[in-house]
């Protein structure tokens, strides 16, 4: 996960874990203003979000709003193929 500026500049990467309300706090603490999500995945996979992405990408944006940020893409990459929600215009 990216911590972004106002500008789309990243400020802080953050790792997922288990451990969410750690990364909150280190969200809270960041003042970034964006968040953009980056999961890499094997080439032998498709890039194509799976019903699980797809709550986790409602989820995240539904908890940033009441932190004043907001979910700037989630973007999926395997080998070459890349989905992009934003470009998919499901945010």
């Amino acid at each position: 996960m990216a911590v972004l500026d106002s500008e789309w500049h990243p400020r802080l990467l953050l790792p997922i874990n288990s451990d969410w309300l750690r990364v909150m706090q280190q969200l809270i603490r960041s003042e970034g203003d964006w968040i953009a999500l980056h999961q890499w995945r094997p080439t032998t996979v498709s890039a194509t979000p799976s019903p699980k992405d797809i709550q986790l990408t409602r989820n995240l944006y539904r908890q940033l709003r009441p932190l004043d940020m907001r979910l700037a893409d989630h973007l999926i990459t395997a080998g070459k193929d890349r989905f992009s929600f934003r470009a998919a215009g499901l945010l």
